[in-house]
């Protein structure tokens, strides 16, 4: 007896939301790229993957970092960045989601990272709603995770390997291109149309049957 197997991604609702830019204002951010990470801080993110790319950008000026929400690993990033002196980061405590899209629409980049220990795949689910704001993706993740090839061979975003600190940061740095960033983050949105979306689960399914 032979049965079949088949990957079913997770998915999302397509409905972006309209960007007021009124986030924007209230945090003084008004002129610049702002690399956007949302959801949970802690150790399977190792969230100090990512200040360490926020310390390095701090030369780019138009350049700003925005976090938000909660985790184990927020006062380890708080520390870093007083030792530091960075100042090119703002964290936020948690939205509420219909705030939290909204925030998130007036961003420029979807960050991401997980931890190098890592021993499975793993796909965050914030990338789903980078994909639905029509979002570049740039991320670091842990070795042998095949989300680096879905991203990159739909030419959604940069991906490296959690420690390749100076290909992130080249990576960081072609984000702050506005060609590159409307490049990737349209073909984001064509990701999430043809792998990531309700009608593309549904067929699968319904295939699958």
């Amino acid at each position: 007896m032979s049965s079949k197997l088949e990957i079913l991604y997770n998915w999302a609702s397509n409905n972006p939301v309209k960007p007021t830019f009124t986030y924007r204002e209230k945090l003084g951010l008004e002129n610049k790229i702002i690399y956007f990470y949302g959801g949970n801080m802690g150790h399977a993110q190792d969230m100090l993957n990512l200040i360490r790319l926020a310390k390095r950008m701090q030369e780019h000026k138009e350049a700003h970092f925005l976090f938000v929400g909660a985790g184990d690993e927020v006062d380890l990033m708080k520390e870093a960045i007083k030792r530091d002196n960075i100042q090119n980061v703002t964290i936020l405590p948690p939205f509420d989601q219909s705030e939290f899209k909204k925030l998130m629409s007036e961003c420029d980049v979807g960050l991401f990272s997980l931890n190098r220990d890592l021993k499975t795949h793993n796909f965050p689910g914030k990338l789903l709603g980078y994909m639905v704001q029509e979002m570049p993706i740039l991320g670091s993740i842990n070795p042998d995770n095949d989300l680096k090839e879905v991203i990159e061979e739909a030419k959604a975003g940069l991906i490296t390997i959690n420690g390749e600190d100076e290909k992130f940061y080249q990576n960081a740095l072609k984000m702050l291109n506005p060609i590159y960033r409307r490049y990737y983050g349209i073909n984001a949105k064509k990701l999430l149309d043809e792998k990531f979306s309700i009608k593309s689960a549904a067929q699968k399914i319904l295939k699958s049957a």
